[in-house]
């Protein structure tokens, strides 16, 4: 089992679902732990050398730049309807890395039956 693998999973489905939870009941601890949450896996990226690596590094990154900015935006700002709105742009990347990730998941084990053959 690659343990780096298993906890970029854990750390990006903790961001995605917290997220979506921070949508549903617009509390600020959710954006706080979805950011948190977000920014751990977007560290554990760090270092991917395959091509869907690269890209759901990317997407990552571009999660971090809308939690962010929706942060300031809920505490300092007060402005709810823009935290949210980030929010959501953040929900669309993360849905896509955790598409990527499956995607590389795949051709990983296709990768591992064509080794076997």
């Amino acid at each position: 089992m690659e343990w780096r693998m298993v906890w970029t999973t854990f750390f990006l489905l903790m961001a995605l679902t917290t997220t979506v939870s921070y949508l549903f009941h617009g509390n600020g601890y959710e954006l706080i732990i979805a950011v948190s949450m977000n920014l751990i896996a977007t560290t554990l990226k760090l270092g991917a050398r395959q091509t869907t690596g690269a890209m759901t590094m990317a997407s990552s990154l571009v999660a971090d730049f809308h939690l962010i900015p929706s942060l300031a935006a809920f505490y300092f700002l007060n402005d709810l309807h823009l935290a949210r709105s980030l929010a959501l742009g953040a929900l669309v990347a993360n849905v896509i890395s955790v598409l990527l990730l499956m995607i590389e998941a795949v051709l990983r084990h296709l990768d591992m039956d064509d080794f076997i053959d």
